[in-house]
This record gives C-alpha cells, structure tokens and sequence, in this order.
C-alpha cells in the first residue's frame, strides 16, 4: 500500500478545517495561547511507556508517529509516506518523509525509527509484542524493512497509537529512561518549554515544523485541575479554552451560552468495572454474572449521562468502531436473576440483608476516583446501590487520581480491590489490541492491563491461532469466537461504550476529535478574533 501525495494534502486539509467548511471557519491566523484544563494520572510524559489516555492528550502536540488518524477516524501517513508488502506477507518496507528535524535538529531518518523501535522492544514497553518482530533493517536514510516472525495486518494501526511516538535518538542517548520522562524532544509542532508533574504541560511553537505554514498556534498549555466544577468555572470565567471531563449536566448548561460549543463524538472507549477474578469471592463465576444482572446499565446513562452518555456495551472492551468488533451481547438488567445466582451459588441473605457463605459476608471493596473521567464517581455509587438492593455490600473506597493507576497496577497476588471503577480505550482502533493486552493470561497487571485478572486456556489458544492469519478477514473468524467466550465469564461489569464531550470556547477552529483514543487535538487548529 503507498499513499499518494493528494491523500496527504487532503488530511492536512480536514486537520486543518474541521467541523466546517473553510468559509464557515475563517481564515486561520497566527498566535495566541491554548489554555486547556484536563485530569491527568501520569507523573511522566514518556508516552512510549504508557497507554493512559491523559497523557496522550498533549503527546501528540510534542510527538509524531509513523501513522496518524484524521477525523474520520481512517489511517493517513504523517512522519512515514507509504509502505509496501512483501509477497511473503511477512516484509514490510516503510517509506520515510524526508526533511524532518526532530527539536534538538537530529535528522528524522530510518536510523532514528529503528531507535526507537529497539527501546519498544527492548524494554517491553506498551504494545511492542503486539507486532511479531524478527528483523529490522535499514535500507537507506529514508527507508525502513521490518521483517516478521507471522503475519500482521493490524500492524499499520498499532503504529498509528500515540505509545509509538518517534523521539530524537540523540536525546534518548544523552537523557536515558528517566530523563525521558521529564524532558521530551519530538518532531511535533510543539517544543515542551515547561514539564510539571501532576500539574503543567507547557509547549511552544516549533519553527522548523516540517509542515509548511502549522502551527498556528504559539503556545499550548494544559493545566491539571482534578475537579471537574472547577474546570467548568475557569472556563466560564475565561481564564481556559478548553475544558476536558465535564459532567454532561453542566456540558448540557454549557451548550446554551453562546460563548461555548459542546463537542461530543462516538468513541473507542469503553466504561466498566473491573471483577478480581483472582480474589474471592469475585473469583466465583456465579457472582460474576449476579453482579451484571444487578446493575441497570440504561438507569446509570439516563442519571449520569442524561440518557445522551452512549449505549449499552455489548462486547467486553470493544466498541462497534473498532476493527474486528463482534457483539456478544449484555446481561439484562434483572435482580431476580442475580438473586436466583447468588442463591444458587450458596450466597443466602443474613439477618443484616447482606449474603453470608460460610461464615464470610458478601462484602466487596471498590476502588474509584472522582472527576478522572465523566461520571465516575457517582457510576460507583450508583452500583453500591444496586448491588445492595440483591444482597451486596459494596464498599468505597476514594483515591486520588495519581495514587489510583498504581493500586490497581498489581501482581494479582498483590490485589486487594475487588472491584476497579475504569475506563478501556482501544487506542490502535483494531480488536487486536484488546485481544492481546487485556484478553489473554499473559496480559494480567502490571506487565499490561488485564486488571481483573482473567483467564481463559480456550481464549489463548484461539489468541494464538489469530496470530497466525495472514489477513484481518481470517483473524476475525477467530474473534468471533473468542468475543463470546469472555462474555461468558462475566469477567468484567460490563456498563456502556462511551460518549465523549468536551466544551470549549466558540472562538477555537480546527478542533476534531480522535477516535481511537477519544481525545480532542487541536495541534492545527487556531483561535478565531
């Protein structure tokens, strides 16, 4: 496949000019600071060594990968122009765009993308088996030859995921991992000027950006504020452009002053509540499913989401916009059926209301933050409710959202939530993605993010053999069976796909939004007088 020079241009078109035609948007002009306020759980900005969502909200300002998404949510080339398949189906040869400086003026080359393959690989680093790697070879400056133990059709979209940003080899070299961590030197249309943890991304224009003209802007500055009424006051207020995770109450106040524009699109991720399959008594099957029949999954859309949050998930991770997506269904709302589960599995009512087995109440610990992502909060306490309504005990427990990634980030053997109140984004956009990091034994916290510790022989072998096709068509063949065996298991508490919304002020252009990762880049957009 080799994209051709009018599909470049037309992507740096619609980046440029979203979300209206360039008459309804105006002319872009130059200048002016982006001010956007947001929830971050990341100490660091080394995206190559995390998935989190947050922090890939300011990457890919600083930060560029081979391939990108545009607004449609399609593949398009950015640092690499094409790639072509060997006949073998196992030798893919990139072709790299040639001109490009990286911050510290390092040549952007096929040096450097083998660079910075090498640390994904070496150090494990997110993603980096999702690729079946055996050789990378450099051909010439500006070409690349990766060669490949099985087949990978997917391997376009895991590329495109902002985890397989490119940074400067020469910066890698002189700072090493920690360093790496607080300084970030990229090819994007910003340069980092300013890194604070858990409080101040703070970039500026880069003037020797490779794309003629971008950015508009001159400084983008994201602001850590963890509660969310705070984030809807500072815009109100005009001291923020943006603001990210807000109630949809107050996005719904917000869409009827004109200063503001609501933004809401269909996204990758997926709301659920993790189920400790390792720990009792989460480990029982029964109560598993009990737990999902518990919790009115449309209830919790209409209260929190004023019916507008996004349907019903029916697939355990996946959301319909993701390749290789296969519907397994939902577990109806219906408390007499967990309770005909949980009497089943011996849980029967004490004298307090709560089920007792054995002498051991049912009483389970849920582990949430408040303000991280829309809704969180008041999901728990929403499915305290329910799950007490059939004999559950539910009990809360608050972190703050810097403490909560890490206590939830265990070896199973570690664990001590039974439930973890989170989020899923399918970040390469592609099944493959989830199969592979949260679906398989392997994939168990901390090494990825299986965090309900689940495990099925049956799914991995099947994993196995869908690791073998040679085209997306046959891979999904085995996803169709494998989606329907980890509904069975009832592994999470499968709520809903999400509805992402962001309020902004009116006077922002080129604002689109990122499916595979539900963020909202701006990197060419501008402010309008």
């Amino acid at each position: 496949m080799r994209f051709t020079p009018s599909l470049v241009a037309t992507w740096l078109l619609v980046a440029g000019l979203t979300l209206g035609s360039a008459q309804a948007q105006g002319e872009p002009v130059y200048g002016g600071t982006l001010n956007v306020a947001y929830t971050s759980t990341s100490p660091h900005i080394d995206i190559q060594a995390t998935n989190q969502g947050s922090l890939s909200e300011t990457a890919h300002y600083m930060f560029e990968t081979l391939f990108d998404r545009n607004p449609e949510g399609d593949i398009e080339p950015l640092l690499a122009t094409g790639f072509e398949i060997g006949d073998d189906g196992l030798t893919y040869t990139f072709s790299l765009r040639q001109g490009v400086l990286f911050h510290d003026g390092t040549p952007f080359d096929a040096a450097a993308v083998e660079a910075n393959f090498r640390r994904k690989i070496d150090e494990g680093l997110p993603t980096w088996d999702s690729i079946p790697w055996d050789e990378i070879t450099v051909v010439d400056d500006h070409t690349l030859q990766v060669t490949l133990t099985a087949p990978a059709p997917h391997i376009v979209n895991v590329l495109s995921a902002k985890t397989w940003s490119m940074y400067s080899p020469t910066h890698m070299a002189a700072v090493g991992p920690d360093g790496l961590r607080t300084q970030g030197v990229g090819t994007g249309p910003f340069r980092l000027r300013d890194f604070r943890p858990n409080d101040v991304v703070h970039l500026e224009r880069n003037p020797d950006y490779w794309q003629d003209g971008l950015p508009y802007l001159d400084e983008v500055v994201y602001r850590v504020i963890p509660d969310a009424n705070t984030r809807a006051a500072l815009l109100e207020a005009g001291d923020i452009d943006m603001a990210l995770g807000l109630p949809v109450p107050t996005t719904e106040r917000l869409r009827l002053d004109p200063r503001f524009t609501v933004h809401s699109a269909v996204s990758a991720r997926q709301y659920y509540i993790a189920l400790n399959n390792y720990l009792a008594p989460t480990n029982e099957v029964e109560v598993r499913q009990a737990i999902n029949h518990a919790v009115d999954k449309q209830g919790i859309i209409n209260a929190v989401f004023m019916g507008v949050g996004g349907d019903i998930a029916r697939a355990v991770y996946m959301t319909p916009i993701v390749i290789g997506y296969h519907e397994a269904g939902y577990y109806e709302y219906d408390p007499e059926r967990a309770e005909q589960l949980l009497e089943a599995a011996g849980w029967t009512r004490g004298s307090d209301g709560v089920r007792v087995k054995d002498g051991q109440r049912l009483e389970l610990g849920l582990y949430t933050r408040r303000g991280s992502v829309t809704g969180d909060f008041e999901i728990a306490e929403l499915v305290q409710g329910m799950l007490a309504e059939v004999g559950v005990a539910v009990r809360i427990e608050l972190f703050e959202s810097a403490s909560f990634v890490p206590n939830v980030t265990v070896p199973m053997e570690e664990s001590t939530y039974h439930m973890a109140n989170l989020t899923w984004g399918t970040v390469t956009g592609d099944a493959e993605y989830v199969v592979s990091t949260i679906y398989r034994c392997d994939s168990a916290a901390p090494r990825l993010f299986n965090r309900a510790y689940f495990c099925s022989e049956e799914v991995d072998r099947l994993s196995d053999l869908s690791r073998q096709a040679a085209t997306i068509e046959e891979r999904n063949e085995y996803y169709a069976q494998i989606v329907p065996l980890v509904f069975a298991e009832a592994p999470i508490l499968q709520l809903f796909d999400s509805v992402e919304f962001l309020a902004a002020s009116s006077s922002l252009r080129g604002l689109y939004f990122e499916p595979a990762f539900s963020n909202w880049p701006m990197k060419y957009g501008w402010k309008a007088p």
